[in-house]
């Protein structure tokens, strides 16, 4: 089993990780920490885990117990983590916290973003950082042209997603990583991200973005261009018509559609769930890469309510 650990445990998105990871069939939840909470329940702070997990905040983490932690918090009990990852050389950390000032190449900290950067995920990876999920939903959506030394000039992305993520400060940093990923895969790219908030009303899970790029090829060498970027992946799918951002709710998958108005120009159409992808979701895609475990172990699609 792997014996997890969780600091920062009394946020929503960690309690969004304690329920997916309470039904994962290789995970034992060790230790769960918040200040302030010491003793506590962590079904008294996550309400909806009444009767599937009586785990009481730690007082603290003891990393030898563990074979990793996800961490989604700014304290001294998190940052002693993030600042002394020498000291646990097989400890695995995967930092959900979506921090300001990381560097994704600092402590040799890997861009978690399986679609772009699997292979280093997989082979001996021992930290990552998880993508920010309108980052994420981009970078999909243009990774595979990337490939292919097809972007060129700046690229508008238009997005839509809950209050909380929509700030100056997170969808800036969310131009940077998409731009970190572009140009890692495509040296020629010299454009910008212009990001563009898209007027239309999501729920508090939804996500779409929309990139509208010119593009001569035909849509069928598009098809072929995303397939074979992701046809081994198992969460990224294509579409050829726009489905409503519901059907992808409470699950890992992320939803591209492609189409062509006109002869020479490309629109690309991402749906995810935010709290999902560039969240809970993508730290355990993460760590069952991260332990050679199959990508949706934990991860399976649930039933959903239409």
């Amino acid at each position: 089993m792997i014996r997890v650990g969780i600091a920062g445990a009394d946020t929503a998105m960690a309690g969004e990780l304690i329920r997916i990871l309470i039904n994962h069939p290789d995970v034992e939840i060790v230790s769960a920490f918040a200040p302030g909470k010491v003793g506590r329940k962590v079904a008294s702070v996550h309400h909806g885990l009444a009767g599937e997990c009586d785990l009481d905040f730690s007082p603290d983490i003891n990393p030898k117990n563990l074979d990793v932690i996800f961490i989604d918090a700014h304290s001294d009990v998190a940052d002693r983590f993030r600042m002394n990852t020498d000291r646990w050389p097989d400890l695995r950390i995967i930092d959900m916290s979506h921090c300001p000032s990381l560097d994704f190449d600092a402590l040799d900290m890997a861009y978690g973003l399986p679609e772009t950067n699997r292979k280093q995920l997989v082979r001996g990876c021992r930290r990552a950082v998880v993508p920010r999920s309108v980052a994420a939903a981009a970078i999909i959506g243009l990774y595979p042209l990337a490939r292919h030394l097809l972007l060129k000039g700046d690229i508008y992305v238009d997005y839509a997603c809950p209050k909380d993520i929509d700030t100056e400060e997170k969808m800036n940093m969310v131009r940077q990583e998409i731009l970190y990923v572009l140009n890692k895969t495509q040296n020629s790219f010299n454009g910008n991200i212009i990001l563009r908030h898209l007027d239309e009303e999501v729920t508090d899970r939804g996500l779409k973005v929309s990139i509208d790029i010119p593009c001569s090829l035909d849509i069928n060498e598009v098809f072929k261009i995303f397939d074979d970027c992701y046809d081994d992946h198992n969460f990224t799918f294509m579409l050829s018509n726009s489905v409503p951002g519901y059907e992808v709710e409470g699950t890992q998958k992320t939803l591209v559609t492609l189409q062509k108005q006109t002869a020479d120009r490309l629109t690309i159409t991402i749906i995810a769930d935010c709290r999902m992808r560039g969240g809970a979701g993508d730290a355990v895609h993460i760590m069952n890469l991260l332990f050679g475990l199959h990508e949706r172990t934990g991860l399976y699609l649930k039933a959903h309510k239409f």
